[in-house]
């Protein structure tokens, strides 16, 4: 009675990958209206029906292709997603990194548990699964990792976890699992999360995916967070596939990888980390909330190797993936995965697509801070003949210092304990305590004056307290030199607390940026009173320290400046690396470092990508002859996505053109060949000579230079 066509069908899909907003239920009442039909619900479960039996189609197909192009051993997909990253070149040029990923975990994708439904669960047993999941049995192996790793530490009592509902750090409810104990980064991290995305209810069966990506946004792994916000098990789970499968020289960016590594190095992976020469960064958004220490040690400008990715792509993901949410939330779990995978499948056919786009933005990006940095840098050095920097060291001696400062503990002596009562009792010994109030006031004249006598008296006997503890004969007056001593030790510490209360009330802007202005603006008087506590303290130090303004404060590029203003001692203000002049340098200097790096990156991935395209105009009409006598259905099916891939190889080759011509480009101008080692295992393709094979790759080419001008003539 009802019938629903294959084209109708492929229609849906690919409007529901561009478009992820756009429902079963949307097709559906388009075609009744389409069709002069009322809308009726059971349509759109009819449709819905058909279309996993016309996935379930697709996936079989693939299946039979993977299987005669030899793609169905293990990890093929995973080895092969991205060839800038993984189509490796024999005797290209080596790298620092294998390969640079970032790994995060969105809360968008949940799934509600169906036991708080009405009805009943209607049971399907099938998967929909793709290989690139981590399954929930092999996330579930690093579930005790935390826990061990605490116990494996020196006899140190691991840092109790507040317990804190709003928190997806903590440890969940009946979870061997737990997060790393706080930190100050993990801390300001959770303060910066808006609560909304912060509550794990207990009616999602699913809270979310946790996902690896490649610098380009291929998926490289992804897996359910199961009733549970992101527990330190979903990123070693992750961690642990990247290093099995990529093996070594891996880079990876993670929001709190200060903490996570600290996990690693106690984990059951601590070998083959060390070993496969694994190591992180904190990505260059996140790492503003990081303090400086941390940011000297692990954010991603200051990596070697790691060019100028930004190590945020998780986030771009998840602003598409997001889209998906209002539909997958009370569906099956079969039908959460289905739908999750044809997304992710769709975007990493997409990032191909751009992904010579990718190569020219990042080539001209890197060009114009090379050009910027050079003329910036010879100005100085030409101003400033005298001086000798170097950077590098530079960064190493400021490790250096603020790992010093960082272990040295605030000592409270009892010296310090009495200057501080002395103080108070002092001020509630100057209380007003006359009795020239009018006759209106009577009333409470008592009252006032009993609480300020009770109030000196309790100062007075813990001053004489103190003062029987140190065997004292005279009490230390304003002028006695140990009460001096002791009295600079408080302003210090009162200095602090203001620039605590600074950088914490800062760090709460960020979220409200997002809310109402009133109450942004009622934030920022906050932060202005704040700054005329830390300015009335900071002139009472020895040297006086310069007033800070609030334009200087909106102005601060990371929160760990903040870690420059609570030395006292002078130390820090004595070093070349403090002044703010000499730090825009390194910066600049550190900018021009990273940009180098990156056009080697480049000029690598892009003879992967001129390579894998000369491969594929080989291996493809050879596969597809190949069918033609054997299956020609599947030959045909073969024969479409060729025709796909050759359109999009044509937009490849016109942007590629376009990166040889610019200047200052050092890359690659022909193809090389595939390094077997990191091949694809394609059975068929190791019999073809891919190095014999340039003059048919040039005729390729040349017939490539019609679709490309009709391509520029549509745009």
């Amino acid at each position: 009675m009802v019938v629903i066509t294959i084209r109708t069908l492929d229609v849906f899909r690919q409007s529901h990958r561009v478009c992820p907003r756009f429902s079963i239920h949307a097709a559906a009442k388009m075609l009744c209206f389409m069709h002069n039909l009322c809308y009726r619900r059971h349509l759109a479960e009819q449709m819905r029906t058909a279309f996993d039996v016309y996935l379930e189609i697709h996936r079989r197909i693939n299946s039979r292709l993977d299987k005669f192009l030899g793609r169905d051993t293990e990890n093929w997909h995973m080895l092969n997603s991205c060839p800038a990253c993984q189509y490796k070149l024999a005797n290209e040029p080596t790298l620092d990194f294998s390969i640079l990923c970032a790994c995060d975990g969105n809360n968008s994708a949940k799934l509600v548990d169906p036991a708080v439904c009405s009805g009943e669960e209607r049971l399907d047993p099938r998967s929909g699964l793709s290989s690139i999941w981590l399954t929930e049995s092999y996330v579930d192996q690093f579930k005790d990792e935390v826990r061990s790793a605490r116990a494996r530490q020196a006899r140190q009592p691991a840092r109790q976890q507040p317990s804190d509902p709003d928190d997806p750090w903590i440890d969940e409810p009946d979870s061997n699992d737990s997060a790393e104990p706080p930190t100050i980064c993990v801390d300001r991290w959770r303060n910066a999360v808006p609560e909304s995305r912060k509550k794990m209810f207990a009616i999602f069966k699913k809270s979310g995916i946790f996902v690896t990506v490649c610098w380009h946004g291929f998926l490289l792994t992804i897996c359910d967070m199961v009733r549970s916000g992101k527990l330190m098990k979903y990123p070693i789970a992750s961690v642990k596939k990247l290093m099995d499968v990529f093996g070594s020289n891996i880079l990876y960016g993670y929001d709190i990888k200060c903490a996570f590594e600290k996990i690693i190095q106690r984990s059951s992976l601590a070998d083959d980390a060390k070993r496969l020469n694994l190591q992180g960064v904190v990505p260059a958004f996140h790492g503003h909330a990081h303090n400086r220490l941390c940011q000297v040690e692990h954010h991603s400008k200051y990596k070697v190797g790691a060019g100028k990715e930004d190590f945020e792509t998780c986030e771009r993901v998840f602003s598409e993936s997001n889209a998906l949410a209002a539909q997958i939330c009370n569906t099956t779990d079969f039908h959460c995965h289905q739908a999750l995978d044809e997304h992710f499948s769709f975007a990493d056919l997409d990032k191909f697509a751009a992904l010579s786009d990718f190569i020219y933005n990042n080539y001209v990006q890197a060009l114009t801070i090379i050009s910027t940095t050079n003329v910036f840098l010879t100005n100085f050095h030409a101003s400033n003949a005298a001086i000798k920097p170097n950077f590098e060291d530079d960064l190493k001696d400021e490790y250096q210092v603020l790992q010093h400062l960082a272990r040295k503990k605030e000592e409270s002596t009892v010296e310090v304990d009495y200057v501080r009562a002395l103080n108070e009792y002092d001020e509630a010994h100057g209380l007003d305590l006359r009795l020239n109030y009018s006759m209106k006031e009577s009333g409470d004249i008592h009252h006032r004056h009993a609480n300020a006598t009770n109030k000196r008296d309790q100062k007075l006997e813990i001053v004489t307290h103190y003062e029987h503890q140190m065997a004292l004969d005279l009490r230390w007056g304003p002028d006695h030199p140990e009460r001096m001593k002791a009295q600079s030790c408080i302003t210090n510490r009162l200095f602090h607390k203001a620039v605590d209360d600074v950088e914490r009330l800062v760090v709460m802007r960020y979220k409200l940026r997002t809310q109402i202005s009133k109450a942004l603006k009622s934030h920022a008087n906050a932060i202005r009173n704040t700054l005329t506590r830390y300015n009335k303290y900071g002139a009472l130090l020895s040297p006086p320290r310069p007033p800070l303004q609030w334009d200087q404060i909106v102005e601060y590029s990371f929160l760990a400046e903040f870690d420059l203003l609570r030395e006292t001692d002078g130390e820090i203000q004595s070093k070349s690396w403090a002044n703010p002049s000499y730090r825009h340098v390194s910066m600049q200097y550190f900018e021009h470092q990273r940009a180098n790096e990156e056009i080697r990156r480049l000029n690598v991935e892009l003879g992967r990508l001129l390579t894998k395209m000369r491969d594929d105009a080989i291996d493809y009409p050879h596969a597809i002859a190949q069918l033609q006598s054997s299956d020609p259905p599947l030959a045909a099916e073969l024969q479409r996505r060729w025709t796909q891939l050759r359109s999009i190889n044509a937009r490849h080759i016109w942007r590629i053109q376009q990166i040889m011509q610019l200047p200052g480009y050092s890359g690659p101008r022909n193809p090389g060949s595939r390094d077997r080692e990191d091949g694809d295992g394609d059975g068929d393709g190791d019999d073809v000579e891919l190095g014999q094979q340039l003059e048919d790759v040039q005729a390729y080419i040349e017939g490539l230079d019609h679709h490309r001008a009709d391509l520029e003539s549509t745009e």
